[in-house]
């Protein structure tokens, strides 16, 4: 059981900020996000002699992130269904403050971003946010959304066209920050 909470001590310091990201991107307070990500790992600790997590940690973590939130959006919606379509507005926050050291480009090309993934749905964000940015596969994007791989690829598919067609140049600053 110690191995176990040494381990689970790796993953928060490893993924505690793409956690935080991602929680971000809902639209929900910086206090809720950091207090849910804290519930998800005194659960592990609670549950360690219960929990199996063999395959990919972050992709457990991301999703147990995304189901607390949308249980909170649920809530304070009074929804009383416990189907995922709860409306909820997912922004990317675009920085680029690590890639580039003038102020001006940095800033520009940060609009330019921001309008990029303005062209988007929120559900085509999510999903290009999970596979680009947080490298998730098709089957553990599909499993967090409730949707089938096909369905993702699609949803990829699609949000990569409407980019390209919607701002040409953007498309290739795009590839260059995920890379």
């Amino acid at each position: 059981m110690k191995q176990k909470i040494s381990e689970f001590d790796k993953w928060y310091e490893q993924y505690v900020d793409e956690l935080f990201s991602y929680g971000m991107a809902f639209g929900i307070e910086k206090e809720y996000v950091l207090d849910v990500i804290h519930d998800i790992f005194l659960h592990l600790y609670e549950s360690a002699d219960k929990i199996e997590i063999t395959d990919n940690p972050k992709f457990y973590l991301l999703r147990s992130l995304k189901n607390r939130i949308i249980s909170f959006k649920q809530k304070s919606s009074n929804l009383l269904s416990l189907d995922d379509n709860v409306d909820y507005d997912f922004q990317i926050k675009v920085d680029a403050l690590a890639l580039m050291e003038d102020e001006e480009e940095r800033l520009a090309y940060e609009e330019q971003l921001e309008s990029l993934f303005g062209l988007l749905t929120n559900k085509q964000r999510e999903v290009v946010y999970l596979h680009f940015m947080q490298e998730l596969g098709y089957q553990e994007i599909a499993e967090i959304l409730h949707i089938t791989p096909k369905s993702v690829r699609k949803i990829i598919y699609r949000a990569l066209e409407r980019m390209q067609d919607g701002v040409a140049p953007l498309w290739l600053v795009f590839i260059f920050l995920v890379e």
